[in-house]
């Protein structure tokens, strides 16, 4: 992310990559100040990166605190592979 702007950091390449494949489970994983992982649709990625976090919901957070839920992450991005 940059700075205080909570605009998430991607290059162009990346935003296009997104925008083409936004038909496909494809994500953008942030990890804030926080240290909380957050995880928006792939086809978010304009919005995140010309609006901000607070521009997108999230589908899910993963919190830092007490370990993060790593079975759950995998469950959401990655559901064959986790099985």
């Amino acid at each position: 992310m940059h700075g205080k702007s909570k605009k998430v950091a991607l290059s162009p390449h990346q935003v296009s990559w997104q925008t083409r494949h936004g038909h496909s489970n494809s994500f953008v994983v942030v990890r804030g100040s926080s240290l909380d992982i957050s995880v928006y649709m792939g086809a978010d990625s304009t919005s995140l990166c010309m609006d901000g976090i607070d521009a997108v919901e999230a589908l899910e957070v993963f919190e830092e605190k007490g370990g993060y839920d790593w079975q759950k992450f995998w469950q959401l991005t990655a559901p064959c592979a986790s099985s």
